[in-house]
């Protein structure tokens, strides 16, 4: 394969497919790999349409047998062959634009990884929104370029390390005032004329990365939430993500724990940021004489046992948890999910966690939630932002796939 150019023409991905085709592609570009029988359950259409669907969308080089399975008889009878997209159908861009990092993941239609790509972000994150998207497309141009690959692209996600709007913007300005100036959205759309573009916040899309591609595999319900600079949350409910009404539900980090508590930037008291979020957690271990700079150090130490250290993260599980077990009580998930740099602690900070949670929601709710540290670690929310974009694109109808994406260009590229 070449090299990918995020400019010109591309070849016609899932281009001319009859309804049932295109029904078809649809399932196994939003949910993944599938066999026969689970694409008749879900697509609802009968075994020999999904039959010849799937005998068109191969012969056409835009679905494949999963390679690597065993054909096998076992006790339940032989075992079916599952079904994929392949790399000719399409490829998505996911991007977590964190605080201090910038994670990228290429991923094709048929849910493989192509390229994962981590940096820090070199411009003031807070101050400085224009910089820090710029260098995000200038990134998704050198994990595409990596990519190598002719693929068009169905679109590109970004996460954002802040709550947004259904609108597409910041969703509490005084917590981030240079970002509530900006139309992100747009500002990507600007630099990514020809593709399409969505914006999200990178704890929802952590929740989506999990639940397609992680621990959510099975389960209808999950709840995310992701640890580290900032606190947030993501949940999905009967297999779909909630936003609420604003775009901004599960915001975790901002569940009040004293009302007469800490100040904090979005405007109200106690939140639980102002006492478990990185800053916060920093602050504690600077008063103890630690000199500790970020919260990677903190969790080596902690896990080299350092009492100081174990005692921070000890404390912040505690208020964690109780925040959680207020989710708990108010969703009733089956799993809880934790990511971020402060879930490599493990159970330095699950046990607190699992302690505050049982103290806090009710003991049906408590004893039916699991807690679990994210399986996509650092990638949960580029993964998600993956998943975003398949969602979108899997949910056009089915005439949708009779054009043609161009690659897309980045403003300032060749």
């Amino acid at each position: 394969m070449r090299s990918a150019t995020p400019s010109g023409g591309a070849p016609t991905a899932l281009r001319g497919l009859a309804k049932s085709e295109g029904t078809v592609a649809s399932r196994l570009l939003r949910r993944g790999p599938a066999s026969q029988a689970e694409l008749v359950a879900s697509a609802g259409l009968s075994r020999p349409t999904v039959l010849a669907a799937l005998t068109k969308l191969a012969r056409e080089g835009l679905a494949e047998i999963v390679p690597g399975q065993d054909s096998g008889s076992s006790a339940a009878g032989r075992r079916p062959h599952r079904y994929r997209l392949t790399a000719k159908a399409g490829i998505a861009v996911g991007v977590d634009v964190g605080r201090r990092h910038i994670n990228i993941v290429v991923m094709d239609a048929g849910h493989q990884r192509i390229v994962e790509q981590e940096s820090e972000v070199i411009a003031d994150a807070d101050n400085d929104p224009p910089a820090v998207l710029k260098q995000a497309v200038d990134l998704v141009h050198r994990a595409l370029e990596e990519a190598s690959t002719d693929s068009a692209v169905l679109g590109i996600a970004f996460g954002l390390a802040m709550p947004i709007t259904r609108a597409g913007l910041a969703g509490a300005g005084t917590l981030l005032p240079a970002w509530a100036e900006i139309d992100p959205r747009h500002e990507l759309a600007r630099l990514i004329p020809d593709c399409p573009v969505y914006v999200g916040n990178e704890s929802d899309l952590g929740a989506l990365g999990e639940y397609l591609f992680g621990w959510g595999q099975g389960k209808r319900d999950l709840t995310y939430v992701k640890l580290g600079t900032g606190i947030g949350g993501g949940i999905v409910l009967g297999g779909r993500l909630q936003r609420g009404s604003s775009g901004t539900a599960a915001e975790i980090g901002h569940i009040t724990l004293d009302h007469q508590g800490r100040r904090c930037p979005c405007g109200n008291r106690g939140c639980l940021e102002r006492y478990a979020g990185g800053p916060a957690l920093l602050d504690s271990a600077r008063r103890d004489g630690l000199e500790i700079d970020d919260l990677p150090s903190l969790v080596r130490r902690a896990r080299s046992g350092d009492v100081a250290c174990r005692r921070i993260l000890h404390e912040a599980g505690m208020m964690i948890g109780t925040a959680i077990g207020t989710l708990v009580n108010l969703t009733g998930p089956e799993l809880v999910v934790l990511g971020g740099s402060l879930s490599a602690a493990g159970d330095i900070l699950t046990g607190p966690v699992r302690i505050a949670l049982d103290q806090t929601a009710l003991a049906p709710a408590a004893s039916a939630v699991s807690i679990e540290l994210a399986r996509l670690g650092r990638w949960a929310s580029a993964c998600g932002a993956v998943a975003f974009v398949f969602e979108r694109e899997g949910r056009r109808p089915p005439a949708h796939f009779a054009g043609q994406r161009q690659r897309p260009s980045l403003s300032g590229r060749p």
